[in-house]
């Protein structure tokens, strides 16, 4: 089976590389592998960026992945979302329309800028029926940044994506019953921010981003417990761990400690989020209201947060609606990676890489539409 690019995902604390290869519902995962940036490197932008390059070339060169084909994300904090509203028209006439109504209303030179857009549905104004639009746009220096960053990898990069929509696509593919044309799908990956993918059917109709995430998370507890900040996200990377089961067993004195660690790092980011559940209602009434459907019943949480059991629960008892973490690679054959993709634990942040790989089936699509096939 050929195998589809690289899915390449550069988080704040990680970096995942995942392949897949097969199609329709055989799917398998042909590598992946993870890094985790040195807490030392955070702060210094360009040391960073030489480690992360380092560590892509040194994963493809000790894994198996298959060729250097890649597909990279912009995140969604380096993107700017608005919505708009036009008078429908031809999808040419749309691309025009769209880069003549951005002017203005970013914060940075939209001449220069990459923009796209998406095609949310139809919404009524009054009498009249308009569509609403989603734009997405980055400044120049943030897209060449991106692709400069894989090719020094020595990855040959196919295509650039934006990871809301990379988040939908692993989601989309469980889309295949007639009935789900019309289903509201409801996402909320939590990284270092959290990001909220409303779909309807195939369609993405909804995005935002939402400051609030792991790095306020770490913020929190690092003022709770009087710890620096990078003290503080090692902290509960090492109680993730331990809540999934995958530390070593402590005596009966270390447990009742650390059970009274997790106690007060819950507390210290249980106010927050309340204020991410806040701000994911105010994501669902808009839908609602916007495009006149019903409250979605269920959320799906992804993105490396959501491991932690205690927030997908509390965040679904917040909104009132069912929640639970997904796992984007359900019926994804993983077992001859072993440890890497360990269905004991939560794969969750796995999501945006396989999201990405995924990729390489509409890149094919449309290779072979300007191909006349």
């Amino acid at each position: 089976m050929k195998p589809l690019p690289i899915g390449l995902d550069i988080g704040t604390t990680t970096v995942r590389l995942l392949q897949v290869c097969g199609h329709g519902r055989d799917l398998s995962v042909l590598d992946a592998t993870k890094f985790v940036i040195p807490q030392e490197v955070k702060a210094d932008a360009k040391r960073r960026r030489e480690v992360i390059v380092e560590a892509i070339r040194r994963m493809v060169r000790e894994h198996h992945f298959r060729g250097r084909e890649a597909v990279v994300a912009l995140a969604s904090e380096q993107l700017a979302i608005r919505n708009i509203r036009l008078p429908k028209m031809a999808d040419e006439e749309l691309a025009t329309a769209v880069n003549w109504e951005a002017q203005n209303k970013f914060p940075f030179d939209t001449a220069t800028a990459v923009i796209q857009h998406l095609r949310a549905g139809e919404v009524r104004q009054g009498e009249q029926a308009l569509d609403e639009v989603i734009l997405l746009a980055a400044p120049r220096a943030e897209v060449d940044a991106q692709v400069q960053l894989a090719c020094e990898a020595g990855l040959d990069l196919v295509s650039l994506d934006a990871e809301p929509c990379a988040i939908f696509r692993g989601y989309e593919r469980f889309l295949r019953r007639r009935e789900d044309d019309a289903a509201v799908t409801v996402l909320a990956d939590i990284g270092a921010h959290t990001t909220v993918v409303i779909g309807r059917g195939r369609d993405i109709v909804f995005i935002k981003t939402i400051p609030i995430g792991g790095a306020l998370f770490n913020r929190a507890v690092a003022e709770c417990l009087e710890v620096a900040p990078a003290e503080a996200e090692a902290l509960r990377r090492r109680l993730g761990r331990r809540a999934r089961g995958t530390s070593a067993d402590k005596d009966a004195t270390e447990s009742e400690e650390t059970d009274r660690v997790c106690r007060a790092v819950a507390d210290a980011i249980r106010p927050h989020l309340e204020d991410l559940a806040n701000e994911i209602t105010l994501c669902l009434r808009y839908y609602s209201v916007t495009f006149r459907g019903p409250k979605p019943e269920s959320i799906g949480f992804t993105g490396g947060e959501s491991h932690n059991q205690d927030i997908p629960a509390l965040l679904a008892d917040r909104l009132g609606i069912e929640g639970q973490a997904i796992d984007p690679l359900r019926g994804v054959r993983t077992d001859h990676l072993g440890p890497i993709l360990d269905r004991r634990g939560s794969l969750c942040e796995w999501t945006t890489a396989f999201g990405l790989s995924l990729k390489g089936f509409h890149l094919a699509e449309e290779l072979a539409v300007g191909m006349g096939a």
